[in-house]
């Protein structure tokens, strides 16, 4: 099975998301301490951090998602059409089949005007996921 068919599951508070393999470097823990926060780009990016010799921004989406800051210090290492980026998750729940999941349009209750970072609703086991829009996420910041 190759990447692009399966999904990453992750959690940033209390909301489960998803993304496709192909989007993902790396899975890093312990971040936390080697973020510079002095450069802050955007309301999302929280600082810099060095991957392969190259500062990268890193995104924390829990203050859009209304939720408490993140303190579990792991990261997921993205590839976006201007670059790596580095996202905070909380927890990584594991890998699953893309033909596993039952992909769905969002609710209406979710489906709020603004800015959000996902663009539909996956589920997994009885569990729901939403699907992240890496795009929406840098918050029209360059990558």
């Amino acid at each position: 099975m190759d990447a692009i068919s399966r999904r990453l599951l992750f959690r940033i508070g209390i909301y489960g998301f998803c993304l496709s393999l192909d989007n993902l470097v790396e899975i890093r823990e312990q971040v936390i301490g080697l973020i510079d926060y002095r450069s802050q780009e955007a309301r999302s990016v929280v600082g810099t951090f060095s991957f392969r010799q190259t500062k990268i921004p890193v995104l924390d989406l829990a203050p859009q998602l209304e939720l408490l800051p993140l303190n579990s210090g792991n990261a997921l290492i993205l590839q976006g059409a201007e670059g790596d980026w580095a996202l905070l998750v909380d927890h990584v729940d594991g890998f699953c089949a893309v033909s596993e999941m039952t992909d769905l349009q969002l609710p209406h209750l979710l489906q709020r005007t603004g800015w959000r970072c996902f663009d539909r609703v996956s589920l997994y086991c009885g569990k729901a996921y939403l699907c992240l829009n890496l795009a929406a996420c840098h918050d029209g910041a360059p990558l």
